[in-house]
């Protein structure tokens, strides 16, 4: 037989086949799809309220926690002066402190005063506390 005869043969053969499984694969489901209306949903809910996830509780603000161990000025200026050799007569002005979110410690709201004349700049410090006192890290 020719070869061109053959391939058609044998790709007829597939596409048959192929057809065939298609229909059978999809013939044989017996999963419908069905239409619920808003009150079976709530019906259901209503059974059973795990059903339905309980939206979390509003963050109570950490800047208001009564339990925040925050610097006092001359802690925050020393702190900040470790961490900052270049600038030796830098001052902090600490505002709202709430609990770092990305580490252990607070973070501040600062205005800082780089050199005594100059205008303060508004940032951002982080404190925690070690074993030998407090540690900043500048966010600015």
């Amino acid at each position: 037989m020719n070869q061109n005869v053959l391939l058609t043969i044998a790709a007829s053969v597939g596409l048959v086949a192929g057809a065939g499984g298609t229909w059978f694969a999809t013939s044989t489901s017996s999963k419908e799809v069905e239409v619920v209306s808003k009150e079976v949903i709530a019906a259901f809910i209503k059974a059973d309220p795990s059903l339905c996830p309980v939206p979390e509780q509003a963050a109570v603000p950490r800047s208001t926690s009564t339990n925040l161990e925050i610097p006092s000025a001359d802690e925050a200026n020393t702190a900040f002066r470790k961490v900052k050799p270049s600038f030796p007569s830098a001052t902090l002005a600490i505002g709202q402190c709430q609990t770092n979110t990305m580490g252990p410690g607070v973070s501040c709201a600062v205005d800082i005063t780089w050199k005594p004349g100059r205008d303060a700049q508004s940032g951002v410090v982080g404190f925690a506390k070690t074993p030998t006192g407090w540690q900043a890290m500048h966010y600015y």
